[in-house]
């Protein structure tokens, strides 16, 4: 799930916005991923914006851990300066202008709210122009272009897609057990999520939340009890998969399901 990106320019939100879609279509294009949209998740994510203008990762966790989404990725924009450079003075003079943009992205574990990536990068975008005959003042426009402002947004975000996806290499799939019916397990995954007939899958049940005890701050989730393995014999629904029991016993429902 790749949240809202946050800009603390709220001039820059159209800008966030298109470049979220394109970054998401260059994360589709480069992984077999299946990606989820914020409106699909049950609650509104900009709710779950702090007053430090952060998301609570912490909170969106455990809600992305329940629909089984496996991953939250997060852009966010602390900085965008424009300037202008160029002659002041002549009757005919380049005017050039060029936005610097500071921003990061991270990605979270969703199962156990580890923090996978955090990368902060700059890039400037520029452009120039012929002025003539016209007062500096509205020169000034030039550093305010929207088509600059977004050129630098989509420098420095594509920028990182090359080290996120090597994050996202080490990303396990994760689902969950939706219900029990006999021998037959149905998994909240299937076809589209890249489950293919005859996979096995292991089953554990939930892991413990692991607290610093000096500072109460979450540091992740332990791993649960395996408690034993499916096989994956056809699919059901938009996106799931039934199962037959391979080894073990005492599933339930909301039980974690990992490839084996």
């Amino acid at each position: 799930l790749v949240l809202p990106f946050l800009g603390e320019n709220a001039s820059s939100t159209l800008s966030l916005d298109e470049v979220r879609r394109n970054f998401v279509m260059s994360l589709a294009r480069s992984h077999d991923l299946v990606l989820i949209e914020p409106q699909d998740l049950p609650q509104d994510p900009k709710k779950f914006i702090k007053e430090d203008y952060e998301y609570d990762m912490e909170a969106l966790s455990k809600l992305a851990a329940s629909l089984g989404i496996a991953a939250l990725i997060e852009g966010k924009v602390f900085d965008m300066k424009a300037r202008r450079v160029g002659d002041q003075v002549g009757v005919i003079r380049e005017v050039k202008a060029e936005v610097k943009v500071k921003a990061r992205i991270r990605m979270m574990a969703a199962r156990n709210g580890q923090e996978l990536f955090n990368e902060t990068r700059e890039a400037t975008a520029d452009s120039s122009t012929m002025r003539i005959g016209q007062r500096a003042v509205k020169d000034a426009l030039l550093a305010s272009n929207p088509e600059l402002s977004r050129a630098g947004l989509h420098q420095v975000f594509l920028g990182m897609t090359p080290a996120l996806s090597m994050a996202l290499e080490k990303l396990s799939w994760q689902g969950r057990v939706a219900m029990i019916s006999g021998e037959r397990v149905f998994v909240n995954a299937g076809r589209l999520s890249g489950l293919q007939v005859g996979d096995i899958l292991k089953i554990s049940e939930e892991g413990d939340e692991i607290f610093d005890p000096q500072t109460g701050r979450f540091i992740g989730k332990a791993p649960g009890r395996m408690k034993g393995t499916v096989e994956v014999v056809s699919y059901f629904g938009k996106d799931g998969s039934i199962t037959v029991i391979h080894s073990g016993s005492g599933f339930s429902e909301n039980d974690l399901v990992e490839l084996y």
